[in-house]
């Protein structure tokens, strides 16, 4: 299987977010989680929003989650 990563802000139905994990293709579902979490956080601390993630297998949505914004 092919893992793929997609990260949008505020929601699953926001602007998406270009970064290096959303070029990236993933062997194992953890490695994509993984990739996916660590930059979520960066871009909710440099954003001050949400961060939505979605890690897709092959072409099917395999996982679904939204990072909070740090409180300021």
């Amino acid at each position: 299987m092919r893992y793929t990563v997609q990260l949008s802000e505020s929601d699953y139905q926001g602007r998406r977010l270009s970064c290096d994990v959303a070029d990236e293709h993933f062997s194992d579902a953890l490695q994509a989680s993984h990739a996916a979490k660590t930059e979520a956080f960066h871009l909710t601390v440099q954003l001050g929003l949400p961060v939505a993630i979605r890690i897709f297998e092959d072409s099917r949505i395999y996982l679904s989650h939204i990072m909070p914004a740090p409180r300021r």
